[in-house]
């Protein structure tokens, strides 16, 4: 809230990039190391045989989507963690936190088991061939008993980003990372398992990463306050199935719809396939280094509806955009500037390295409609609406990405230019519907509904 004798809006004139920054640093170090788990898998599985590659390339997906599914109830615990954390109600964080993660838990037993059941039938129908879908089928069965450990990691994860601890993120991660790869290395190669071998080391590395994130959280999180368990008022187990649904439903559209850029790119040839695999994979890092920063917006603006000052959580939203303008620029000049020696140590094919590069500046570029978009985004989930995320970001990719990925990249000929072109025609629809919904007040920061009162508060 403001000081007494300050303007309305000065609270808001003194947000500035840096905290985001501190808040966002450790979860872009622990997005990114996230994604060196399935790089160095990917080395060492190419070293042992090329079946065993594509077992792998083929079950990962599908591991992926998984977890997309059950780290949708971590964002809606994140949120209402940070809005209780805002308002001082530490019991009620308590209350929230436990509900979470037992909600968190029965989800990812629920997940593993489809996971178990289902992993051959689904790789069957993707087409592989024997030998691959065989060997993908038992990587995703040993798989499917790290989904709960993951849910629950995930969902304590975001109960400490909620309170502003996000250290922990980088901390598992650097922890998972350094589980799995010693451990890959013996049981693929020195036990002679292969790919069931590396999916031993992830189970493992993702248990341990799990049991070190319970222990921090004990260690940051309340547990009982004032005197109250935290029992009063309307039980949580609602609003957070309320807040994850939509997550999980856009986490996994947004998955299907990567399958769907891959099959239009394949269409184009093998050529651009490939090359689309590795300007997608540059993609991916640019992509993590801003959700980390939106993230933080949502933490932090979440905090201020919790203690009340909409103005504040509207200027983390401004502050958050100046942030990710500057997130976006320095990476990706270095991008362009070090474009084609980068790509030729991906691959030595002359005519895939020509491709990429070719893509790459469209590729860059697709990304800046989006950052309104991510701002936008990050201040309606600070409020709980993330089924208006949802609704626009579906309707953006059946407006816009997807038809015009088609007309372009396939049916005119533009290649993958023109794949990035409908990126960039998905970000500006997909930022103007969130800013149409934020400038309505459904859902915004100043519309946010008020949280009940503690007993005896």
């Amino acid at each position: 809230m403001t000081a007494a004798g300050d303007p309305p809006d000065a609270s808001a004139r003194r947000v500035g990039m840096r905290p985001v920054w501190r808040l966002a640093c450790p979860l872009m170090i622990a997005g990114l190391t996230q994604i060196s788990v399935n790089l160095v898998d990917t080395v060492m599985l190419a070293r042992w045989s090329t079946t065993a590659l594509g077992a792998f390339a083929l079950a990962a997906p599908v591991y992926l989507v998984a977890l997309v599914v059950v780290r949708g109830l971590a964002t809606a615990v994140q949120v209402e963690v940070a809005r209780h954390h805002g308002a001082g109600r530490t019991a009620r964080v308590a209350r929230t936190v436990r509900t979470g993660t037992a909600m968190s838990a029965l989800a990812g037993v629920a997940v593993g088991a489809v996971l178990y059941l289902a992993a051959a039938p689904v790789l069957r129908a993707l087409g592989a061939a024997e030998d691959p879908a065989g060997a993908g089928a038992d990587y995703l069965r040993v798989l499917a008993f790290a989904v709960p450990a993951a849910a629950v990691s995930f969902t304590l994860q975001a109960a400490c980003a909620g309170i502003g601890a996000t250290r922990v993120s980088m901390y598992t991660a650097l922890l998972v990372n350094a589980v799995n790869l010693p451990l890959g290395l013996l049981l693929i190669f020195g036990a002679g398992l292969g790919v069931t071998g590396a999916a031993a080391a992830t189970l493992a590395a993702t248990v341990a990463g799990a049991a070190y994130t319970a222990v921090y959280a004990r260690t940051r999180l309340p547990a009982r306050t004032d005197g109250t368990d935290g029992t009063a008022g309307p039980r949580p187990t609602r609003t957070l199935w309320r807040i994850g649904w939509p997550e999980m439903c856009a986490m996994g559209i947004g998955y299907l719809n990567e399958a769907l850029l891959a099959g239009f790119a394949a269409r184009m040839g093998t050529g651009d396939l490939a090359a689309f695999r590795i300007v997608d994979n540059l993609t991916l890092v640019l992509f993590t280094v801003l959700t980390s920063a939106a993230t933080a917006v949502t933490v932090l603006a979440g905090q201020a509806l919790g203690a009340g000052d909409a103005e504040r959580a509207d200027a983390w939203r401004r502050a958050g955009l100046r942030l990710l303008a500057v997130l976006l620029l320095v990476p990706s000049a270095a991008v362009l500037a070090a474009g084609r020696p980068l790509v030729s140590l991906v691959t030595d094919d002359a005519a895939v390295a020509g491709l990429a590069w070719a893509a790459l500046p469209a590729a860059a570029l697709s990304m800046v409609p989006l950052l309104p978009a991510m701002a936008y985004g990050a201040a309606l989930r600070a409020a709980g609406d993330t089924r208006s995320v949802m609704i626009a970001s579906v309707a953006a990719d059946y407006t816009a990405l997807i038809p015009l990925a088609w007309l372009l990249g396939v049916h005119l000929g533009h290649g993958l230019p023109g794949l990035y072109v409908a990126w960039s025609a998905f970000g500006a629809v997909y930022s103007a519907l969130l800013y149409r919904r934020h400038r309505r007040g459904l859902g915004s920061p100043a519309r946010a509904p008020a949280l009940p009162a503690e007993d005896g508060r």
